[in-house]
């Protein structure tokens, strides 16, 4: 069986368009300084070296850009002088993300992007495709059988949700998180191109004296520490209070009406308020879990589940920001953004039956690592503490070079107080078909990986660890990347280190290994 050659939406070229002078903005700029802002004047010819070739290509790349299925696989065509023809077997597709921004939504349009198990950049991004076009392309490659693209709700009741996390939860997830930093930083970009530096704040602050109330006035008074005393306090609580209300409207913003769904070996998770996402996770392929809990999380009774996945793309694209923002272009995603605790672990039972974390027998790293953890911060902690008594001693301070002693002092009984619980509360367990791991003290993380997903497994010895007969055993996945909670298991007698790393080679070896 092979399709007809089909072609992108009529509208393709708008979105491609778009995209190209994204990405001619900073030559323009720089062109602008070079010219000494000569081209400030020549607006209208600047707007032509940006729109014209944009329009030409965005016109040429829709009119040549086409893709058809066949029993097997999925070829797409592109290029103009330079042909380019990509074999897209169905097998290595492991997801179709759909992301439908408010324009997207309004012409009746989305953007595709093909996953496959390599990682790296997608292996097509198709811009853009009408919601009966995504629909059959999800089905080709995923070999779904019914429409998902839709917005109608018989559409979305064939399947029931796992989880629905309404918009209380979210401003929970907001009051717990720090995201409002995103909005601040963004906000303070602004608005240090507007030279505040530069205006006269003493007046400013004069003028705000002089209109207070008299019962406020007292605040504003030079001569009060009191009053700047408190007037810094309100300020610190305005800035909290502020990064905590921007924190729920990103949160609201981004994953609004968060749905994720499970269909035989697929789940779905659909979100956000203005671009919507809909973003496929083929269980099989999830490679890690990992459950997280901080101390926030704790107080209101919450946690959180995100999944590492096979192959799931980095590559920069005028597509990646809103991806990149929503978890859809990372190795990890989430399964559930905020969650209450007590159906974490039965979430993660219901979509991997292999892993049942109520039921693990923990076993504990090595006490001795209290004291090896401390003497590491001894380490970083004597030069500075002797750079600080040097200073002491030698400058005009009215302070004793011993009074640099009080540094390591707090500091190390801080470390041997934090080090004793972290060393509490990590673990790890072997069961018959997953490894685990535990750690963290304030902010909890468990961390399980599946046998069958198992790439590398390691043994590492620094000359400190072999001296002290310890060992870390480590585990890789094909979805690892750079950061992240994963399983390194630190301080293990090195006997028991050998022990398990031999479980596992073993078990590496009888394990086909799944894409």
């Amino acid at each position: 069986m092979q399709t007809e050659a089909r072609q992108l939406n009529s509208w393709s070229w708008m979105f491609i368009a778009a995209g190209t002078m994204r990405a001619l903005l900073i030559p323009a700029a720089g062109a602008v300084v070079a010219s000494g802002g000569f081209l400030l004047t020549h607006l209208h010819f600047l707007s032509l070296l940006l729109i014209v070739p944009a329009l030409v290509y965005a016109f040429i790349r829709q009119k040549v850009y086409s893709y058809r299925f066949t029993d097997s696989e999925l070829v797409v065509r592109d290029g103009l002088l330079t042909k380019n023809v990509r074999h897209i077997s169905y097998e290595r597709i492991h997801n179709v993300a759909l992301v439908r921004n408010p324009i997207h939504r309004l012409l009746g349009v989305t953007t595709a992007r093909i996953e496959t198990a390599a990682g790296g950049k997608p292996e097509a991004l198709l811009r853009v495709l009408s919601l009966e076009a995504a629909d059959e392309l999800r089905r080709y490659s995923l070999g779904e059988e019914q429409a998902i693209a839709t917005d109608s709700p018989e559409a979305r009741a064939a399947d029931a949700p796992l989880l629905q996390v309404p918009d209380l939860e979210l401003v929970r997830l907001g009051l717990i998180s720090n995201r409002g930093f995103i909005v601040v930083a963004a906000g303070m970009g602004v608005f240090s191109q507007t030279n505040w530096w530069d205006q006269d704040w003493m007046r400013a602050y004069a003028g705000v004296h002089a209109k207070a109330p008299e019962w406020a006035a007292w605040l504003f008074d030079s001569g009060s520490l009191a009053g700047r005393a408190l007037l810094g306090l309100a300020f610190i609580v305005f800035f909290l209070v502020l990064l905590r209300l921007l924190s729920i409207a990103w949160y609201l913003v981004r994953y609004r009406g968060f749905t994720l769904r499970q269909k035989n070996e697929e789940l779905r998770a659909e979100y956000g308020l203005l671009t919507l996402v809909s973003s496929l996770i083929p269980v099989h392929r999830i490679q890690l879990v990992t459950i997280t809990s901080t101390l926030l999380h704790r107080c209101f009774g919450r946690t959180s589940i995100d999944v590492e996945t096979a192959g799931a793309s980095t590559a920069d694209s005028d597509l990646s920001g809103q991806l990149a923002a929503s978890g859809v272009n990372t190795t990890r995603q989430w399964l559930a953004p905020i969650i209450e605790t007590g159906q974490a672990t039965g979430l993660v039972h219901h979509i991997l039956p292999e892993i049942d974390i109520e039921a693990v027998g923990w076993k504990p790293i090595e006490a001795r690592a209290t004291r090896r953890i401390v003497k590491r911060v001894a380490l970083a902690v004597m030069p500075i503490t002797v750079a600080l008594a040097a200073v002491l001693t030698f400058s005009l301070i009215p302070l004793s070079g011993w009074h640099a002693l009080w540094l390591p002092l707090v500091v190390l009984t801080m470390a041997w107080l934090i080090a004793r619980q972290w060393v509490r509360h990590a673990g790890y367990a072997l069961t018959e078909h997953a490894i685990y791991f535990r750690s963290g003290w304030l902010s909890r993380q468990i961390s399980v990986v599946r046998f069958v997903n198992m790439q590398t497994v390691s043994i590492r010895q620094t000359p400190f660890d072999h001296r002290k007969r310890m060992a870390t055993v480590a585990v890789d996945t094909a979805g690892a990347g750079a950061t992240g909670h994963r399983i390194r298991i630190p301080f293990l007698d090195v006997d028991v280190a050998l022990s398990i790393l031999q479980r596992l080679y073993a078990e590496t070896r009888s394990t086909e290994f799944r894409w």
